[in-house]
């Protein structure tokens, strides 16, 4: 047997490539320009879910001012459109629900 080749069965548990995405990946054809961003398009839906939560939270608080009348119009659709992707933006990165889970384990 060639001498860098582990034999099966014989890796230690853990051992090997930590995951970066929590669920399982495909492989898909994309353009280079989208798929050499793809992370920082990633980025961007968090931002984008936390800004329009942020906003939400703003609005709801101002509920009476006309000025914030066009602001929740602006939210909700920004919130009806982030909800027909169906993402949960938050939980992309397996690195960020592992944080996650252990700041839950820790309260």
């Amino acid at each position: 047997m060639p001498r860098g080749i582990p034999s099966s069965g014989t890796r230690k548990p853990g051992s090997g490539r930590k995951k970066k995405y929590v669920d399982d990946v495909v492989q898909k054809w994309v353009p280079t320009s989208i798929a050499s961003k793809l992370d920082d398009i990633y980025q961007l839906l968090i931002d984008l879910e936390k800004e329009v939560a942020v906003w939400e939270k703003t609005c709801e608080e101002k509920k009476t001012s006309p000025r914030y009348e066009q602001a929740r119009k602006l939210v909700s659709t920004l919130r009806l459109l982030l909800n027909r992707l169906g993402i949960d933006a938050s939980s992309i990165y397996a690195q960020d629900s592992e944080q996650r889970d252990k700041s839950q384990a820790n309260q």
